[in-house]
């Protein structure tokens, strides 16, 4: 069977590891490289030279020689390379966000089905095997039903100066919500503070709701002394905690629950009128088999190109992260207002 072949936009900070596994996945080459850095086209260069370099994107989105295009850009230009990418009836995988606008995402999506051309959005996180771990344990009720989640994602830096941190870390974790509960959003109430920057958000603490009232809390920064990217599930009957740092034990499942006994011949209006007890039970390190979460997302996107029903993060998915952080952002500049989706 032929190699996919591949054509990336981007060679800046996340762009060469994309680079790098389309380059060994056994389904795919990259034929082409674009970036406005000479500086960086030449490292390209001196690593695979087979690989042509170029600093005309367009050349690029236009080549017949290449079947799909990989677009690893600042947000802002997210849209108009792909448009210009399935415009040309390329397949095309973009990092997240899918665009800064729901319009514009809508429109990707049309074009892409018109073209019948596969888009894929870079929600590196869906394809991590942790968080598929993860999603089981909650489909499956042995949890039970979910009161609520927290997410940490902070570090010292780096710091953009294209979007704020919502932009930046949180669509990660709606991402990994919608993935796990198989929905959007209802509404959204957020705070944040520039600090470094008054015009933009380098911490912000969003809290949205899902179906069933499941709270799920985010809290992004770069302005953190430490690295953690960790999520706190609380089920009625169990609890989990996912941490990312731990490359090892990413999962710990804690037997632990508070049970409450509502007496039937009293009138439970107060809290002294209940009877509560902790469980506390043991504590269970999941085996998982650990992957490389940026090789299982470039491969599943070769395989949606022959395939699209397995691809876990179409365009679809990506519109539904883009319209939960417009709105988040919109409670940002309300002050926490809460904003319905």
């Amino acid at each position: 069977m032929s190699k996919v072949r591949v054509g990336i936009i981007g060679a800046g900070r996340w762009g060469p590891n994309l680079i790098r596994n389309f380059n060994t996945d056994a389904g795919s080459v990259v034929m082409a490289v674009a970036d406005t850095s000479i500086a960086r086209l030449n490292i390209i260069k001196d690593k695979y030279p087979d690989v042509k370099v170029t600093e005309s994107a367009h050349e690029v989105l236009t080549s017949p020689q290449i079947d799909a295009i990989v677009i690893s850009t600042p947000t802002a230009t997210h849209y108009d390379l792909t448009k210009e990418a399935l415009k040309n009836n390329k397949h095309v995988f973009v990092e997240k966000p899918l665009a800064t606008k729901v319009e514009e995402c809508e429109e990707l999506v049309e074009l892409a089905k018109n073209t019948n051309k596969v888009l894929f959005v870079g929600h590196i996180f869906v394809y991590n095997a942790g968080i598929q771990t993860v999603k089981k344990y909650i489909q499956s009720g042995e949890l039970g039903n979910i009161h609520y989640i927290h997410a940490t994602r902070t570090n010292l830096g780096p710091i953009r100066t294209d979007v704020n941190s919502l932009w930046d870390l949180a669509t990660h974790d709606v991402s990994i919500f919608n993935f796990w509960f198989d929905s959007e959003p209802t509404k959204v109430s957020a705070l944040g503070g520039g600090f470094l920057n008054s015009q933009i958000e380098d911490v912000v603490f969003a809290t949205y709701t899902y179906p069933k009232n499941i709270l799920a809390n985010i809290h992004v920064s770069w302005l953190n002394p430490k690295k953690v990217r960790e999520i706190v599930v609380v089920g009625e009957k169990k609890m989990l905690v996912w941490d990312d740092m731990d490359i090892q034990n990413p999962i710990r499942l804690y037997d632990k629950k508070v049970v409450v006994d509502k007496p039937d011949d009293a009138v439970a209006d107060t809290f002294v009128a209940f009877r509560s007890s902790i469980y506390e039970g043991d504590t269970t390190i999941p085996k998982i088999q650990l992957n490389e979460p940026l090789s299982a997302e470039c491969s599943s996107f070769l395989k949606a190109i022959k395939n699209p029903s397995t691809s876990l993060s179409t365009g679809k998915e990506g519109t539904q992260v883009v319209k939960a952080i417009l709105a988040a952002n919109a409670s940002l500049k309300e002050r926490g207002k809460e904003i319905h989706l």
